[in-house]
């Protein structure tokens, strides 16, 4: 296993995290620039409760590879900016 693989893999602690990244990576790159996103839009475009979703954010900011993950509003509908690392 390689320092990049080793790396990758403990930035996803769960599978749900794993397919939260994934996830946004995808539409970050769709959108082709920063993207803003909030739990309760994550929570419904997955399928997942938007609690589970903010821990998931939670968990992948700063350690998510190629995606710099940040809090830009902690206000009950918390504003998280997606870019890339």
């Amino acid at each position: 296993m390689t320092v990049a693989e080793s790396n990758a893999a403990s930035a996803y602690r769960s599978y749900g995290t794993k397919r939260l990244a994934e996830y946004l990576r995808a539409e970050r790159e769709r959108t082709d620039g920063d993207l803003y996103v909030n739990g309760d839009r994550l929570a419904d475009d997955l399928g997942r409760p938007p609690a589970e979703i903010e821990r998931h954010l939670r968990s992948l900011s700063g350690s998510a590879p190629g995606l710099r993950i940040s809090l830009e509003s902690d206000s009950p509908r918390a504003v998280w900016r997606v870019s890339r690392r």
